[in-house]
């Protein structure tokens, strides 16, 4: 559950638009004595996400692990939160008036998402909308993986854990404040944009994907500690770390991680490795509403 909100804003839990014939990206990062095969994830689906990309899929037989953010099948019980981080605490009234309303339009109950903290109550929302659009975390391209690997025997490594993602959520600003109104702010707007994310991941346009997470309204505090500090974190363990020196490893994580500058991709190649993208993209025929209104026009 932590897993399906550690993309930027959560708002990849999207629709599934069928029909394109390119391939969500995939990136083949190499050195002398190791290869990682890295595709970005989306934490819920449908059936119509899959197969999964013949770049992908070959490297499947001779992988020596698949590394995702976190083994899933561990288990945490999180702890007692403090009252005092409750969302009723630190929502402005306004808020908590569209956040009453949104709980009445997705049948959630209103005590629950003011007695969590920020981010659990915009984790909340955001699955709640992804389960109404038939989309379900076990559909998620990690879960397809990891059950896969587990099948297969094949072993199965985490970047961070499941703990580590929940204290790093605990750790946001004002709890994930920012985080949570961002969702309640664009939440008109997600749906649309939901659906010309995964019309961009699909069809593997690094380019759309890039431009529409630059315009998510998240504070550059609440990105550096979802995103950005991690994508460091993780091209470091996979340069240094003794169980990745040798072989062909399949890196799945969330897709933003890929994009741009700082994404994972980009990383691996100041640090030393060779990259490339190892399957085509095609135009996304999508605007999101986001977009839009960033450019000034009416969504």
């Amino acid at each position: 559950m932590f897993k399906s909100l550690l993309t930027k804003a959560g708002i990849l839990l999207t629709i599934f638009s069928s029909g394109a014939s390119a391939e969500p990206q995939v990136w083949l990062a190499k050195d002398n004595q190791r290869q990682f095969v890295l595709m970005g994830s989306i934490h819920v689906g449908s059936d119509a996400l899959y197969p999964l990309p013949d770049a992908f899929n070959r490297y499947w037989p001779q992988a020596d692990g698949l590394i995702l953010e976190a083994n899933i099948q561990k288990q945490f019980s999180m702890p007692a939160i403090d009252e005092a981080h409750f969302t009723r605490k630190l929502l402005p009234p306004s808020d908590i008036r569209t956040l009453r309303e949104l709980a009445a339009q997705l049948k959630l109950s209103p005590f629950s998402l003011l007695e969590s903290p920020p981010w659990l109550t915009a984790m909340h929302l955001q699955m709640a909308q992804s389960l109404a659009l038939g989309l379900t975390p076990d559909k998620g391209i990690d879960q397809v993986v990891f059950n896969r690997a587990l099948k297969e025997n094949l072993p199965i490594f985490e970047l961070e854990g499941i703990e580590a993602q929940f204290r790093l959520l605990s750790s946001l600003p004002d709890h994930g404040l920012n985080l949570l109104q961002t969702t309640l702010n664009e939440w008109p707007l997600l749906e649309e944009e939901m659906t010309c994310l995964l019309t961009a991941w699909q069809q593997g346009n690094n380019a759309v994907l890039t431009e529409l997470s630059q315009q998510v309204a998240l504070s550059e505090e609440t990105e550096q500690h979802l995103l950005i500090q991690r994508n460091y974190n993780w091209a470091k363990q996979l340069t240094i770390s003794p169980q990745y020196q040798k072989g062909t490893f399949l890196v799945v994580v969330g897709a933003y991680h890929m994009m741009g500058e700082e994404g994972l991709p980009a990383l691996l190649q100041k640090q030393g490795f060779t990259v490339q993208q190892i399957n085509s993209a095609q135009p996304a025929s999508c605007q999101s509403g986001i977009a839009k209104k960033t450019s000034g026009h009416r969504p």
